[in-house]
């Protein structure tokens, strides 16, 4: 009996060891399990950084995509809206468009013939390469005689003679005129001419010009003379004193003008009946003497170049001038 007992306590406690392996074993594995499904869960909250990084970049992208998208759409959508016109809206912009154009037409060719408006003016550089002493009378049916075309006078201290200074100041005024919308006539475009002065009236006469522009320089025995002035006829002149009042006014237009661009000493306008290039005149005619060349000062100046352009503008202005009063 003993005996027996002692067997059933080994066996009792080989079941029980075994027992507490199993339970050991199956406690052990579950702990496993679940280590392993929080490592799992870890792993899957904590993405390697360039695999999250990437995701995020393209998410992102896509999103900004689809803004980009939109931002264009609603860009088209307003140019759209921006572009439609109404009919009466259409109709109103062609006629501003045809307005500015016709403005800007208009405006160019007053720009072109702002002054000139195609008047036409006859220039005659005073003098000639040679003068000419034959003898011509001094107004139509005149007894009196003068010589056809004197030699002129010369530059003091710049050298140049009479002739050649008023066809450089006169081919000058030609263009000025011209480029003021005026039509204009050259008595004479060279030195190699021989023009007498009754004929150099008549050229202007039936040129079809409007006012006649004889261009001369001064001379006197007195060097120390100066100053600018105009010629016309009086109203008594037996041949051309009908005209008389028109060539004053030419006269003292151009004089005035001529001075207050130059700054030139004013001598008026002198009353001449003698001078057979005005008394063959039939149209408004003056002489202009622009200056002394026999005064070192005032010759030096009419040589230079930008004095010229000084006188051309005065006398085109007192041109204007006439023609606006």
């Amino acid at each position: 009996m003993k005996l027996l007992s002692n067997k059933k306590k080994v066996l009792m406690i080989i079941i029980l060891g075994i027992l507490l392996i199993s339970v050991v074993f199956i406690v052990t594995t579950a702990a496993g399990n679940k280590n392993r499904e929080k490592q799992q869960e870890t792993a899957k909250k904590e993405e390697p950084t360039e695999e999250k990084a990437a995701k995020e970049e393209t998410a992102e992208e896509t999103e900004q995509g689809a803004v980009t998208e939109q931002g264009i759409e609603e860009e088209e959508k307003m140019e759209q809206e921006e572009t439609v016109v109404l009919p009466e809206q259409a109709e109103e912009q062609e006629e501003q468009t045809t307005a500015g154009t016709d403005a800007e037409q208009e405006g160019s060719k007053e720009e072109t013939t702002a002054t000139g408006n195609g008047h036409k003016v006859a220039i005659d550089p005073g003098h000639q390469g040679q003068g000419n002493s034959e003898q011509e009378p001094i107004g139509p049916g005149a007894g009196t005689t003068k010589a056809k075309v004197a030699s002129g006078t010369s530059g003091a201290v710049s050298g140049l003679n009479e002739y050649e200074l008023t066809l450089q100041v006169s081919l000058q005024l030609r263009d000025e005129l011209a480029a003021r919308g005026y039509e204009v006539v050259m008595i004479r475009e060279t030195h190699d001419v021989n023009i007498s002065n009754s004929e150099r009236a008549q050229i202007a006469n039936t040129s079809g010009s409007e006012i006649f522009l004889r261009i001369h320089a001064n001379g006197d025995t007195d060097s120390s003379v100066s100053g600018a002035l105009t010629m016309a006829p009086s109203a008594s002149n037996p041949y051309v004193g009908n005209i008389s009042d028109e060539c004053q006014r030419l006269s003292q237009n151009v004089l005035n003008s001529f001075c207050e661009i130059t700054g030139a000493k004013s001598r008026g306008v002198v009353t001449t009946d003698t001078m057979s290039g005005i008394n063959w005149c039939t149209i408004p005619v003056t002489i202009v003497e622009m200056g002394f060349m026999t005064n070192a000062d005032e010759d030096a100046k009419m040589a230079s170049e930008e004095y010229q352009y000084l006188m051309v503008q005065g006398i085109a202005d007192g041109v204007d001038q006439y023609f606006a009063d």
